[in-house]
């Protein structure tokens, strides 16, 4: 309800307001621009209660006609009564009650907004309103912002594409030089481990001997004399074990550090299982215990060395999802099954698990949900494309809270075979004294050999590649040859080279040693050349096992 007004003043004002109306005829037929003037109407208190308009001009009516209709005669508050327009009746009001001109920008709604600029001046008990019509500025202006909000809204796109990119530079980069230190680790793996089975070779062949000696002495005296043994032989067999622990941790580096090697043969998936926990174990003893459910499962068709990579990260990954502190509460299981010409493999473990958006991404590269510094999200890619590689398949399953389990499906090898490398450990007529030649650079290999063979065979050791072609050019009778695969001045292949043009019948009886320290050309050799090997350190029953079982010289 409206508050009680004053009785109004006639629409035309006397006197001056004939003037007013004169000038304002003239202004209008001198600008476009609308004009307005409204009288203030007031209450019995004296307060302004709202305006009337008592003039308007022909470019005010057309700018306001689609809004409002005829304007001369009409209250401001009746005819516009939205919050917007009381909001402009209290800007009048300050106008006509302190005096001072008012500047508004007013947008007008429609199918096209439209934007008037408004001046008001007061005017005896009233205002003056002149009206500009700014759309075509306005619209400008707004083109330009959406323009500089869009160009804006690129640049920062753009940034965050090349932080983006910048970011997978980086670990790409991190990658390359990760791969490079791997490979630089695989070689010192190889250099070091060829450094350490030479005297590993005659530490635990000279143990192997002491042993012997030992236990055969005490079974001789009788059990006084065995009782008084019992703990050296003891110290002897537990030095034994510790050395074989060296040699299995030499023989896991050596096969870490081949790697670049991605030539397919027969793997058996229990030896990569195993070789992969004890990489692991360090990870894995402190959250869960490793159980066990291995099928008869044949060779699968692959490549030992990155099969190996791929179930250790597979391990390392079951480790770090399992919080420590409840080995007994918790499990990795490992499981290999056959299903028809395919061999499965499956690593579980008890731990977090992973919701289906997790697990719809672990195998994108750089995807990770580990703390900064802690990965690259590398890892599960890499295994993929090394499993894919093998023809075969990499998948994973997982629920929050019930662990997860990955499976490894890779086809069976053609070939089942034995490794050529595994000489028959079966022991023949081992009293037929024989003669048998050592080459080798390292002392120690050909003291331990006089030792394990010298008490029935007649040994001769030469510490170079030269002295044994020179020796065997003089005389070729001996019945077997170990000779070193890589020598200072004359290498095993070179001595093979050699003798093959010459003095090839005696190549049969040759079978070659290595510490592990393989080049490509000496892979290559291997390869082409059927020659038996055997790996530093070596038992002593394979060495009398390979002697006893010598072809026969000619002539014998």
């Amino acid at each position: 309800m409206s508050p009680p007004l004053a009785a109004p003043t006639p629409a035309r004002p006397e006197g001056d307001g004939d003037a007013l109306l004169s000038a304002l005829a003239e202004l209008e037929r001198a600008s476009p621009d609308g004009c307005l003037v409204l009288r203030a109407l007031r209450d019995d208190a004296g307060a302004i209660a709202d305006f009337e308009w008592v003039f308007a001009n022909a470019s005010a009516d057309r700018l306001l006609a689609r809004f409002s209709g005829p304007l001369v005669g009409r209250r401001m508050l009746e005819t516009f009564p939205s919050p917007r327009a009381r909001a402009y009746f209290t800007v009048y009001r300050q106008v006509v009650d302190q005096g001072q001109p008012c500047v508004l920008e007013v947008s007008l709604p429609g199918e096209q907004e439209a934007w008037l600029r408004v001046t008001l001046t007061r005017f005896q008990d009233g205002l003056v309103a002149r009206l500009q019509d700014i759309s075509p500025s306005k619209r400008s202006e707004r083109e330009r912002d959406s323009l500089l909000v869009r160009a804006h809204t690129e640049r920062r796109e753009a940034e965050a594409l090349v932080r983006q990119q910048a970011g997978e530079l980086s670990a790409a980069r991190e990658k390359l030089v990760q791969t490079e230190r791997l490979s630089v680790a695989g070689q010192l793996a190889a250099g070091v481990g060829h450094e350490i089975n030479n005297p590993l070779a005659f530490v635990t062949g000279n143990l192997h001997v002491a042993l012997e000696q030992l236990t055969g002495v005490a079974r001789e005296l009788g059990p006084p004399v065995a009782e008084r043994l019992r703990e050296t032989v003891q110290a002897l067999e537990d030095a034994r074990r510790g050395a074989e622990r060296i040699r299995t941790i030499v023989k896991d580096l050596r096969t870490l550090a081949r790697t670049d090697d991605t030539r397919l043969g027969p793997v058996d998936v229990h030896a990569a299982l195993e070789f992969s926990v004890s990489l692991a174990m360090p990870h894995l003893r402190h959250r869960a215990r490793v159980e066990r459910h291995y099928g008869a499962v044949p060779r699968v068709r692959a490549n030992e060395a990155r099969l190996g990579q791929v179930f250790l990260n597979l391990l390392v990954n079951a480790a770090q999802a399992i919080p420590e502190g409840n080995v007994a509460g918790h499990r990795v299981v490992l499981v290999t099954r056959r299903e028809e010409e395919r061999v499965v493999v499956e690593v579980r473990d008890s731990g977090v698990g992973m919701g289906p958006e997790v697990l719809a991404r672990i195998f994108e590269p750089f995807f990770t949900t580990k703390a900064q510094g802690d990965g690259l999200g590398l890892g599960l890619s890499i295994c993929l494309g090394i499993i894919h590689s093998m023809g075969g398949e990499l998948k994973a399953e997982s629920e929050p809270g019930r662990g997860s389990t990955f499976r490894v499906t890779l086809p069976v090898s053609e070939e089942q075979g034995a490794p050529a490398s595994a000489p028959a450990h079966t022991v023949a007529d081992v009293q037929a004294r024989k003669r048998v030649l050592v080459i080798d650079d390292e002392p120690g290999i050909g003291s331990v050999m006089k030792r394990i063979l010298g008490r029935v065979h007649e040994v001769t050791v030469v510490q170079s590649g030269r002295e044994a072609l020179a020796l065997l050019e003089k005389d070729d009778g001996f019945d077997r040859v170990f000779c070193d695969l890589m020598m200072a001045d004359l290498t095993g292949m070179d001595l093979h080279a050699r003798l093959a043009e010459r003095h090839s019948a005696c190549l049969s009886r040759f079978v070659f040693m290595t510490g592990g320290g393989f080049t490509t050309r000496a892979r290559e050799f291997l390869k082409e050349v059927s020659v038996p090997r055997i790996d530093k350190p070596f038992e002593a029953e394979v060495i009398r096992a390979l002697v006893a079982q010598a072809p026969p010289r000619r002539g014998t």
